[in-house]
Protein backbone atom coordinates (compact mmCIF):
# COMPACT_ATOMS: atom_id res chain seq x y z
CA UNK A 1 0.00 0.00 0.00
CA UNK A 2 2.58 2.86 1.40
CA UNK A 3 6.43 2.54 -0.06
CA UNK A 4 7.69 3.83 2.99
CA UNK A 5 5.90 1.33 5.70
CA UNK A 6 6.58 -2.38 5.69
CA UNK A 7 4.14 -5.30 5.42
CA UNK A 8 4.07 -5.50 9.09
CA UNK A 9 3.93 -1.70 10.35
CA UNK A 10 1.03 -1.42 8.01
CA UNK A 11 -0.78 -4.05 9.80
CA UNK A 12 0.17 -2.47 13.30
CA UNK A 13 -1.30 0.27 12.18
CA UNK A 14 -4.55 -1.25 10.71
CA UNK A 15 -4.75 -3.06 14.22
CA UNK A 16 -4.73 0.02 16.30
CA UNK A 17 -7.27 1.59 13.82
CA UNK A 18 -9.87 -1.34 14.80
CA UNK A 19 -8.62 -1.48 18.21
CA UNK A 20 -9.58 2.01 18.43
CA UNK A 21 -12.81 1.23 17.31
CA UNK A 22 -14.13 -0.95 19.41
CA UNK A 23 -12.73 1.00 22.70
CA UNK A 24 -11.96 4.20 23.90
CA UNK A 25 -8.19 3.73 24.44
CA UNK A 26 -5.70 0.64 22.87
CA UNK A 27 -3.08 -0.90 24.91
CA UNK A 28 -0.08 -2.70 23.93
CA UNK A 29 -1.42 -6.05 25.56
CA UNK A 30 -4.57 -5.87 23.00
CA UNK A 31 -2.51 -5.35 19.96
CA UNK A 32 -0.16 -8.24 21.18
CA UNK A 33 -3.62 -10.41 21.56
CA UNK A 34 -5.15 -9.14 18.53
CA UNK A 35 -1.65 -9.71 16.11
CA UNK A 36 -0.57 -12.74 18.10
CA UNK A 37 3.07 -11.57 18.88
CA UNK A 38 4.62 -11.05 22.25
CA UNK A 39 4.57 -8.11 23.57
CA UNK A 40 7.98 -7.19 23.58
CA UNK A 41 7.97 -7.63 19.61
CA UNK A 42 4.95 -5.17 19.44
CA UNK A 43 6.75 -2.61 21.87
CA UNK A 44 9.69 -2.41 19.25
CA UNK A 45 7.39 -2.08 16.53
CA UNK A 46 5.41 0.84 18.38
CA UNK A 47 9.12 2.61 18.76
CA UNK A 48 9.50 2.22 15.08
CA UNK A 49 5.77 3.83 14.33
CA UNK A 50 6.64 6.43 16.89
CA UNK A 51 9.80 7.24 15.20
CA UNK A 52 7.91 7.84 11.93
CA UNK A 53 5.20 9.90 13.60
CA UNK A 54 2.64 7.69 13.05
CA UNK A 55 1.57 6.89 16.77
CA UNK A 56 2.41 8.36 20.14
CA UNK A 57 2.96 6.15 23.01
CA UNK A 58 4.04 6.63 26.61
CA UNK A 59 5.75 4.18 28.47
CA UNK A 60 2.56 1.75 29.91
CA UNK A 61 0.09 4.33 28.34
CA UNK A 62 -2.35 4.05 25.75
CA UNK A 63 -1.11 3.79 21.93
CA UNK A 64 -2.64 6.76 19.77
CA UNK A 65 -2.88 6.94 15.75
CA UNK A 66 -2.01 10.59 14.77
CA UNK A 67 -3.55 11.92 12.13
CA UNK A 68 -0.69 10.62 9.65
CA UNK A 69 -0.69 7.14 11.40
CA UNK A 70 -5.13 7.04 11.05
CA UNK A 71 -4.64 8.23 7.37
CA UNK A 72 -2.51 5.39 6.55
CA UNK A 73 -4.50 3.18 8.07
CA UNK A 74 -7.36 4.20 6.82
CA UNK A 75 -6.74 3.56 3.69
CA UNK A 76 -5.16 0.25 4.57
CA UNK A 77 -8.59 -0.96 6.16
CA UNK A 78 -10.37 0.75 3.08
CA UNK A 79 -8.42 -1.73 0.65
CA UNK A 80 -8.91 -4.66 3.15
CA UNK A 81 -12.67 -3.70 2.70
CA UNK A 82 -12.85 -3.56 -0.97
CA UNK A 83 -10.58 -6.78 -1.57
CA UNK A 84 -12.67 -8.34 1.17
CA UNK A 85 -15.86 -7.58 -0.67
CA UNK A 86 -13.99 -8.69 -4.22
CA UNK A 87 -13.45 -11.96 -2.86
CA UNK A 88 -16.61 -12.31 -1.16
CA UNK A 89 -18.72 -11.27 -3.90
CA UNK A 90 -17.19 -11.90 -7.63
CA UNK A 91 -14.94 -14.64 -6.54
CA UNK A 92 -17.57 -16.20 -3.97
CA UNK A 93 -14.60 -16.93 -1.52
CA UNK A 94 -15.96 -17.98 1.97
CA UNK A 95 -15.76 -15.10 4.54
CA UNK A 96 -12.91 -16.11 6.58
CA UNK A 97 -10.96 -16.85 2.70
CA UNK A 98 -11.45 -13.64 1.93
CA UNK A 99 -10.46 -11.98 5.42
CA UNK A 100 -7.24 -14.44 5.33
CA UNK A 101 -6.17 -13.14 1.79
CA UNK A 102 -7.28 -9.92 2.11
CA UNK A 103 -4.86 -9.36 4.58
CA UNK A 104 -1.81 -10.39 2.37
CA UNK A 105 -2.72 -8.81 -0.36
CA UNK A 106 -3.60 -5.29 0.82
CA UNK A 107 0.23 -4.39 1.42
CA UNK A 108 1.53 -5.45 -1.94
CA UNK A 109 -1.59 -4.56 -4.27
CA UNK A 110 -1.38 -1.32 -6.53
CA UNK A 111 -4.10 1.55 -6.31
CA UNK A 112 -4.90 1.50 -10.12
CA UNK A 113 -5.39 -2.46 -9.54
CA UNK A 114 -7.59 -2.09 -6.20
CA UNK A 115 -9.74 0.59 -7.75
CA UNK A 116 -10.54 -1.29 -10.45
CA UNK A 117 -11.40 -4.03 -8.84
CA UNK A 118 -13.65 -2.80 -6.35
CA UNK A 119 -15.24 -0.63 -9.83
CA UNK A 120 -16.23 -4.22 -11.05
CA UNK A 121 -16.98 -5.79 -8.07
CA UNK A 122 -19.70 -2.75 -7.47
CA UNK A 123 -20.91 -3.43 -11.17
CA UNK A 124 -20.42 -7.44 -11.11
CA UNK A 125 -22.97 -6.46 -7.74
CA UNK A 126 -25.68 -4.73 -9.98
CA UNK A 127 -25.83 -8.33 -12.45
CA UNK A 128 -25.94 -11.33 -11.01
CA UNK A 129 -23.70 -11.21 -7.88
CA UNK A 130 -22.69 -14.31 -5.98
CA UNK A 131 -25.23 -16.98 -5.05
CA UNK A 132 -23.50 -18.91 -2.98
CA UNK A 133 -23.97 -18.14 1.03
CA UNK A 134 -21.08 -18.50 3.60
Amino acid sequence: MTNKLSESAEHYLETILLLNKNAKVVRVKEISKKTQVSMSSVHTALHLLEDQGLIAHERYGYVELTAKGAAIARKIYASHKALVNFLGVVLCVSRAVAERDACKIEHVISPETLKNMATFAKQYMKGIGCRKKD
